[in-house]
This record gives C-alpha cells, structure tokens and sequence, in this order.
C-alpha cells in the first residue's frame, strides 16, 4: 500500500496550487488523484473558436513537467485515476487506475474534486445502453452518468476531451445549438459562430445571462441578434433528436449538434458516500476544514458563507479555488488561516460586449425577499472626442431596507456592460467593496483616476452616489 501525509482528490486549479503551496512550506509528502489533463478550463472555448488561441484546444492543456510554476515532483505524485471509495476510519483511498485498482492510506485529505456539468433530464440525451464505467460523469437531473452515454450529437465543456469533440464537430458540421446562456454557454456561442456555424442559443430564464439583470443582458441580446445568432429566451427543451431539440410549446431548434451549457454542480458524490456534511456542496469553515477532522474541501465542491448576505453559496470560480487552496496548504502546514471574505462574480466579453458582474442580482435578490433598490448610470468610456469612445452601462443593487442579513445601503451587487471595453478593473474593485459590505455612501472613500486614454473625466462614483441619495433619501 502507498501512503502519503497529505492526499488531495482532484488536479483542477485549487488541487495543484494546494500541491504547490505544501511545497512551498515544507510539506513534501503529498499526492494528487486526477482523472483528467490539467487545463486551463476557462480558456477551453477560445481553443475551439480559434480567433483568441490559433492553436486549437491543445494549447490549453498544461504539461505538468515544464510548468515553470509547480514542483518537479509533481509530475511523479500525480495519480492518474479514479477514486472509487474512501474509508475514513482507516485513512484509506481506493483508487482505479488503467493498470488496476491502487490503495492510498493518508494523514490528511484534501477534496477537490471540483464540478460536473448538469444536464437536465429530457429524453435523447444519453444512449441507455451504455454501461457506467468510472471516470469523468455529468448529472444527468439528480443522477451521475459517465460521459461515455452522451449521444454523439450531443456535447458538455469541462475538460480537454470534451474540448477536443467539440473542435472536430465544429470543424466538420454546420449548426449547433447552445442550451444555456451563462459565461461558458456564450462563449461557446461565439465560438462556434466564429468558425462558421450556425448558432441558436436556448435559455430557460426571460433574458440570456443570468449574471445580469435583463435590463443589463438587453445590450448583448442586441449584439447577439446583430451577429444572426437565434437567440430564444424563457424556452424549456423538451426532447433532444437527430435534427436538433424540441422546446416546449412545440418548437423545434434545427441543430446537427447540441450543446449543453446549463451550468456545473459541485461533484459531491464521494463526500456524500463517506458522511461530510453536505448541502449544494461540501460545507466547509473558513479554515476549508469540513465536518470531519483531517478532511479539508476547496474549490467548486466548497460551500462558504456569502460575505454580502451570510447565506451559503458554491461560487464556482477558479480563481477562488486556488486562493482556498492555498489557505487550505497553510492550515495544514500549521499556520492558522481563515478565508477571506468572499462572493460570486464573473467576467467575460461575448461577441466584443463586455461584462462583468458581482454579487447579488435585483433578480437574484428579490427571489430570496431581500428588498433592493437598483441605480444605474449611462457611461461613455472615454470622452466622447477620443476615437477610442464606448458607451458603457452601470448598474449598482442597493439593499433598501434593513434586515437581518443586509444593511440599508449596502451595496449588494454591481453589473457593468460596455462595447468593446474591458471592465477588469471595475470588476476587481467592487469585488472589494462588495465583500467589505460597503454602502454606497461609502464610495465617497474611494477615489477616481482620469486618464483621457482609458476613461472619461467625470467621477462615475459620485455620480452613484448622488442618485442613491435621491433614491434613498
């Protein structure tokens, strides 16, 4: 039997750094069980569109060896493949691999084991008689289903191999449809569309982009119409077939291929066979520290309290896995850590729209009967005299009364969307604002730089300001 100080269960993002980082601090004995290439997953559509990355997906996939990042003891305390049963009592990992079954015992687990695609349960989207065998799965409604039953019509985005199918339909195929409208869904959108196939984009909510708001998504709807993409919105696929998919109400999308982008679960299978604590995901302290002693979760399986609302949320962000990561390594290291406060955000420029949103929606908001009061301000970019000038759009959520979650004021939620212009920089700083709680009279403290070659002169903040001041009182 191997045996290992520290064994982490997955080899996304928040998996390698927690590796990194142990080393770094002087715990060597550690391995990682991986079932799939590293990628840089986010970059995953821009391989297939080809426009961003000329070299196709295969220039996604990391080489472990040469990264200039990781230890070069990485390469050789990397598992490759499934775990398929844990016993925690005895500290014991079983794990399946192409040349049989491996037994792992550790002192300290790490779960990592990221997400999977969720598929919901129409018929014709997996062939039954496919066998489930280990290895990567999607949710399938409430069930997991290796990917190896998906149709051949039919595709997910999530790793190298999904990566690589999707490049040759595209290179061979005429129209796709793209069921789910949120970053990836989009990106795959114009992807597809940028090597010259036909696109329908199918979305459940009222508007594409569930990250915005509809006033905010009516911007890309146009931009999206303005490219020929058939866009259909508050439409329910019914039945998956060789032409394509039927909506409800009868509707059929004509589609050689079909692909899912309805969002990503966090992979709890596991967590639940060995008894964690669970609810969308694997609820974790501000340590990583889960319901168990020595088993820590970070990444897209880690549920952590909202910093806007304290309500519990899976934020399914990257780059959030790698910060848990690390604070997961130092904990274990023995230098006490706790996370810092955090929320959902995203960012993303679909077919030259840029957007970017953090925290809470009005939409989202008011679902959970948090009342809100929105303000939103039209921008140019630049002034309007400079060539480079975009029109541009922001939009702040405000909490419009007290209660015992949120502060009259507070700023919930912040939306930006501009025509060809990065918001990077808006996104990273109400980031901060948002998890610090801030109201939004505290913008007053935060001051605003000019330059005519990258924004326009007049102070956006205090023009937020003011009208919360007339929307509030």
């Amino acid at each position: 039997m191997v045996t290992t100080d520290v064994l982490i269960l997955g080899g996304g993002p928040g998996g390698r750094i927690t590796y990194m980082a142990l080393h770094r601090m002087g715990v060597r004995d550690a391995k990682i069980v991986s079932h799939e290439e590293p990628t840089v997953i986010c970059s995953l559509p821009y391989g297939i569109g080809r426009s961003h990355v000329p070299e196709g997906p295969e220039a996604t996939v990391i080489d472990l060896s040469q990264s200039s990042r990781m230890p070069d003891s990485i390469v050789e305390d990397t598992v490759t493949g499934t775990v398929t049963e844990i016993d925690r009592e005895a500290k014991k990992a079983r794990i399946q691999t192409r040349q049989g079954e491996q037994m792992i015992h550790y002192n300290r687990l790490v779960m990592a084991p990221g997400s999977v695609p969720w598929i919901p349960p129409v018929p014709g989207v997996i062939d039954e008689g496919v066998a489930d065998t280990p290895g990567p799965r999607f949710l399938y409604g409430k069930d997991y289903v290796s990917k190896d039953a998906l149709r051949d019509n039919v595709f997910v985005l999530r790793n190298a191999d999904d990566a690589r199918q999707l490049d040759a339909f595209a290179g061979s195929h005429r129209s796709a449809a793209v069921i789910g409208s949120g970053a990836i869904g989009l990106e795959i959108a114009e992807a597809l569309y940028d090597r010259g196939l036909d696109v329908s984009i199918v979305e459940a909510i009222p508007h594409v982009n569930l990250a915005l708001d509809g006033d905010m998504a009516e911007i890309l709807e146009k931009r999206l119409a303005e490219r020929g993409i058939h866009v259909y919105t508050d439409a329910m696929v019914t039945e998956v077939n060789e032409q394509g998919v039927r909506l409800k109400g009868g509707d059929e999308v004509t589609a050689e291929g079909v692909v899912f982008a309805t969002g990503v679960r966090p992979n709890i299978e596991l967590a639940k066979q060995i008894g964690l604590d669970t609810d969308q995901g694997i609820l974790v302290d501000r340590t990583m520290q889960t319901s168990v002693p020595d088993i820590y979760a970070l990444g897209d399986v880690a549920q952590i309290e909202d910093a806007v609302t304290g309500e519990y949320i899976a934020p399914l962000i990257g780059t959030l896995a790698m910060r848990q990561g690390l604070i997961t390594a130092m904990n274990i290291a023995g230098q006490s850590t706790e996370l810092p406060a955090a929320t959902v955000w995203g960012v993303s420029a679909n077919f030259d729209i840029h957007w970017g949103s953090v925290g809470w929606t009005e939409e989202k908001a008011d679902r959970i009967g948090i009342p809100v009061q929105s303000i939103e301000v039209d921008l140019k970019t630049r002034d309007a005299f400079m060539k480079e000038c975009r029109d541009g759009k922001w939009k702040l959520v405000l909490a419009a009364a007290d209660t015992d979650r949120v502060a009259r004021g507070q700023i919930l939620g912040f939306q930006v969307v501009a025509d060809n212009d990065p918001p990077l920089y808006l996104v990273e700083r109400f980031v901060d604002i948002v998890t610090r709680r801030e109201s939004v009279w505290e913008l007053i403290g935060h001051h605003f730089v000019h330059c005519p070659m990258h924004n326009a002169p007049y102070d956006p903040y205090l023009t937020l300001l003011f009208k919360a001041q007339a929307a509030l009182g």
